[in-house]
């Protein structure tokens, strides 16, 4: 690796870094690389394999999740709720992610783009082959992309929806009332 890209790397280490801080309200979250480990970990911030624009997306979108995680989500609350059956505990996952991304999006636009970007690059990128029926399809991704479609207006594409039309009867009748509530009062 050259000195420039070394250097350009460590550029992009501190902004994400320093963007986190200010964005968590934690001007103690350091980055993997620094010596100061008595500090919380931004464990996030993966710099080493970046080859293309997709990859720097992908990664402030999830040096911003962190951030807004730590801001938005008290870990008393979160685990006094957390359901004890595994696949529940999938969807109470998703959507305290869901939750905590769309009220930080709503704060502060470059984070709603960040975000954008990188669900609608990963929605683009799913591919499956065969889905004839529900059982082709887990919950939790079809329940992510209900939650993305709902809550960031992201615009599904045709695997996509497919994926979300076997289990969408089921959100809407559970979830689809309160939808509005909800983004009402994040």
């Amino acid at each position: 690796m050259s000195s420039k890209e070394t250097n350009l790397k460590e550029k992009f280490r501190l902004a994400l870094t320093s963007t986190a801080k200010v964005i968590s309200d934690d001007f103690t979250l350091i980055d993997k690389s620094s010596k100061n480990k008595k500090s919380k970990d931004l464990s996030t911030i993966e710099i080493d394999n970046l080859t293309n624009p997709s990859d720097f997306i992908r990664l402030r979108a999830e040096t911003d999740s962190v951030a807004l995680k730590k801001k938005f989500s008290n870990e008393a609350v979160y685990r006094k709720n957390i359901p004890s059956n595994a696949s529940s505990r999938s969807l109470y996952n998703i959507a305290e992610k869901i939750r905590y991304e769309s009220l930080g999006g709503k704060m502060l636009k470059g984070i709603e783009k960040n975000f954008n970007e990188n669900y609608t690059q990963i929605i683009n990128r799913k591919r499956k082959d065969q889905l004839k029926t529900k059982e082709d399809v887990s919950a939790t991704e079809a329940f992510e992309l209900y939650m993305l479609k709902n809550f960031f207006n992201i615009k599904l594409n045709p695997l996509s929806d497919k994926i979300l039309s076997f289990w969408n009867e089921e959100f809407n009748s559970s979830l689809g009332k309160h939808i509005n509530f909800l983004n009402k009062n994040l």
